[in-house]
């Protein structure tokens, strides 16, 4: 209402027409405003919409905003680094290595397209698996309107045990669940490493199956150390089933651990 009455003439009656609006149930008068014949009525409508609208664009800004940062608040990382990780700062050293860059990027292209199936990344450990991965979910978050999120399930489990025991820990297994069912686009790393080489606990099959079930109609990422074979040996067939539908697999099997790197002592001290 401000704005239309900061425009209205002092004396309203010395502006009045000899011209009505109908749209009201009953005739309005119009008035000259700045030299335009206008229905006030309209016009406050007008406003009142014009704020409306404003109101809701702002509220829609503030929801895209809260999706998006879900990938940077609620994920959950073992190795703290991997929150940086991007496809400009992954290092290709050899033929795999760009190889597998390239097809995480197509995996990008089947995804903005509307495609849904598993990218599984299999291989040693520190070959750049998690990175990949990150880089997927990283641009993909920054390129549509969609929530996603990253998990490191030997760590997730870990918090969820911790909140058996405080009350006061949000990190549920409710939590979890709710998250990891609820966004777009999802990275579970490092699948397997939460039982090493022993068959899963009846807990852990559990809280990946309802996962799993829950995301039939999303897309996943998976990174994992083990083959096929071994990941039926710690997990059900029902599990593993779920976990490969319509996989697309990204494999290492050339590229060497790139956290191992020596440190020179005789290098400079900043």
């Amino acid at each position: 209402m401000k704005p239309l009455a900061n425009n209205l003439p002092k004396s309203i009656l010395t502006a009045l027409t000899s011209n009505e609006c109908d749209k009201h149930g009953k005739p309005m008068p119009l008035m000259m405003i700045d030299g335009i014949e206008v229905c006030p009525k309209c016009e406050l409508d007008k406003e009142n919409a014009r704020v409306v609208k404003s109101m809701e664009d702002e509220v829609l800004e503030r929801e895209r905003n809260k999706r998006k940062n879900t990938l940077y608040y609620r994920s959950v990382f073992s190795d703290q680094s991997i929150k940086d990780a991007g496809f400009k700062n992954y290092e290709t050293r050899t033929d795999e290595e760009r190889t597998n860059k390239e097809l995480a990027i197509r995996a990008i292209n089947h995804y903005k397209s509307g495609k849904i199936f598993t990218t599984l990344f299999r291989g040693e450990p520190g070959v750049g698996k998690s990175h990949l991965a990150m880089a997927i979910v990283r641009s993909l978050n920054e390129m549509l309107d969609v929530e996603c999120a990253f998990i490191n399930v030997r760590r997730m489990l870990i918090m969820i045990k911790g909140s058996f025991n405080d009350k006061d820990s949000p990190y549920t297994q409710l939590y979890f669940t709710n998250l990891l069912s609820r966004v777009d686009y999802l990275v579970l790393d490092d699948l397997g490493n939460e039982s090493g080489d022993e068959e899963a606990s009846k807990w852990v099959k559990e809280i990946l199956t309802e996962v799993l079930e829950s995301r039939q109609s999303k897309p996943t990422i998976v990174t994992t150390n083990y083959r096929r074979e071994f990941l039926y040996k710690i997990y059900t067939k029902a599990l593993v089933s779920r976990l490969l539908k319509n996989a697309a697999p990204i494999t290492f099997e050339d590229t060497t651990d790139k956290r191992i790197q020596p440190f020179d002592l005789n290098q400079e001290v900043e």
